[in-house]
Order: structure tokens, then sequence, then C-alpha cells
């Protein structure tokens, strides 16, 4: 009867009489009979309730709860395409300033090596420099050298000299002189020019000392 009353009922009879059978010695639904059956006023408010909702989701086949899931799904799939958007642009924005980094770097490099390679140049130029300034303070010594022995040697009186020392003096200052033309070819040839030209030579005569 209770059934029958509920609008969704439709007047039907009770379709679950040989479950009622067994469920209606419980308590649970001792108490339940017990309970005011509901009245058939209420029951037809609620269907209008859900003829209402249906109306109203008439124009919107997915209905409200689908269509605020959907909604929701795409303001999400919209964020991760902001957020993919955003991180490409973050790392292409990493790779140019690491580019631009690594090419500051080469350049840096470049100067480097240039500065080094300069700095080897102009110690290698003041080296040469150095060693010809020695070559020819050397080059001065060994001249003047020279030039004291055979002014010595040209100082000797050979008023009394026999004739073999007359030789010698003769074959010492050949020596000399040829150890002179010795080293003004050394000279000419580590030099390119003949630095002791400007030197008199003094052997080119038989002139002796008083």
């Amino acid at each position: 009867m209770r059934y029958k009353e509920m609008a969704a009922s439709k007047g039907k009879p009770f379709p679950f009489k040989h479950s009622w059978a067994i469920l209606q010695t419980f308590d649970k639904w001792k108490l339940r009979d017990q309970e005011t059956a509901p009245k058939k006023s209420a029951m037809l408010r609620i269907d209008d309730s859900e003829d209402e909702e249906k109306e109203r989701n008439l124009g919107n086949p997915e209905g409200t709860k689908k269509r605020k899931q959907r909604v929701k799904m795409e303001g999400e799939a919209s964020s991760l395409r902001e957020n993919m958007e955003q991180m490409m642009k973050a790392r292409e924005e990493l790779t140019r300033k690491t580019l631009e980094t690594k090419i500051l770097i080469t350049e840096k490099k470049k100067v480097v090596k240039l500065a080094q390679v300069e700095a080897k140049r102009e110690e290698a130029k003041r080296k040469a420099d150095f060693e010809e300034r020695m070559i020819k303070v050397k080059e001065a010594k060994v001249w003047k050298e020279l030039m004291v022995e055979e002014k010595e040697h040209m100082m000797m009186s050979k008023k009394d000299m026999d004739q073999e020392q007359l030789q010698w003096w003769k074959d010492y200052k050949e020596d000399i002189a040829e150890r002179k033309r010795i080293f003004r070819g050394a000279s000419s040839t580590l030099r390119g020019d003949t630095p002791m030209s400007g030197v008199e030579d003094s052997t080119t005569g038989d002139n002796g000392g008083a």
C-alpha cells in the first residue's frame, strides 16, 4: 500500500514481494512500518523538481556537472599549455645566454692568447737585443785587446834587433793583422756590416817606434 501511494509507482503493484517476505521480519524493516508514509504531494514536489532540472539542462545536453568538468578540464589544459610555453621560452632564453657566454669566453681566450703571444714576442725581442749588446761588448773588448797588442808591438824598437828578431817582429805583426781580418770577417757575417771599419789598421806599414 505504501508503494502504491508513492508517485513513482504510478499505481503499479509492488514488484519485490518475494524479498519483502524475508526482510519484513528484521528490526530495521519493522521500524519502517512505524514511519509515516510519504505524502503524495511531497513526492509530486520532488518529481516537479526533477522535471525543472531536466528543463534547465534541456539546452545543455551534457548537464551541469559534465559542463563544469569540461570547463575545469579546458582550464587545466590551457594552464598546462601556458606552462609549457613558458618553459620553452625559458629554455630558449637559457640556450641563448649560454651561447652568448661561450662566445664571450672564446673571445676573451683569443684576447688572452694574443696578449700572451705578444708578450712572448716582446720577451724574445728583449732577449735578442740583450744578446746583441753582449756580442757588441765582447767584440769591442776583443778589438780593444787586439789594438793594444798591436800598439805595444808597433812601439817596440827595432834598432837593436838582428835579422832573426826583425823577422819575428814582422811575423808577429802579420799574425795580429790576420787576427784582425778574421775578427772583422766574423763580425761582418754575424751582424751584416763591418763594425770596426772606422778603426785605422796600424799594421799597414812597417813604421816602428823610436
